[in-house]
């Protein structure tokens, strides 16, 4: 009896300090600084030229479209595809049978950022460092720190005032 209670003390004593561990704390300017090199390193391999903001955001205007710009507070309808960087393999898209509408607003922040640089009709690449994208969750079958590759037309916006 009383080897079964050690045992049974030792493993919630076990389970205690396991508990009590604390988790990593995400440090988005280093894994900046890590997604840009790959994404310089893949950019120096292919014959893609682009544009960095400020944010650390890269892209590539396709097609400036026509008219206005996008906000933040607009709704928009696109068409895209999403990649990891340097993978061929689509992990997400919307195309003209299943268009993709929300508020920019409510989107990650590379798109938050990248949209607004082209207009309605527009088609833009962008590769999005993950501090501007999922940073280190885990979201669907992508990994913590994906680099993120999207390539989207803009087909429409609605402006909301």
């Amino acid at each position: 009896m009383l080897k079964n209670s050690l045992l049974l003390g030792f493993f919630f004593l076990l389970v205690a300090f396991s508990a009590c561990q604390k988790k990593t704390v995400y440090d988005g300017e280093a894994q900046l600084a890590v997604d840009e090199a790959r994404i310089k390193k893949w950019a120096d391999s292919t014959d893609v030229t682009l544009l960095r903001d400020e944010s650390g955001l890269y892209y590539e205007i396709l097609s400036e479209g026509t008219g206005e710009r996008p906000d933040l507070s607009d709704s928009l309808v696109v068409e895209y595809e999403g990649r990891l960087l340097g993978d061929s393999l689509t992990f997400s898209s919307a195309n003209d049978l299943r268009p993709y509408g929300f508020v920019l607003q409510k989107s990650i922040e590379g798109w938050k950022i990248g949209l607004p640089l082209i207009k309605q009709g527009g088609r833009i690449r962008l590769l999005i460092p993950s501090p501007l994208g999922y940073k280190d969750y885990l979201v669907g079958n992508l990994p913590r720190n994906a680099v993120l590759d999207f390539t989207i037309d803009l087909k429409k916006i609605f402006k909301n005032k």
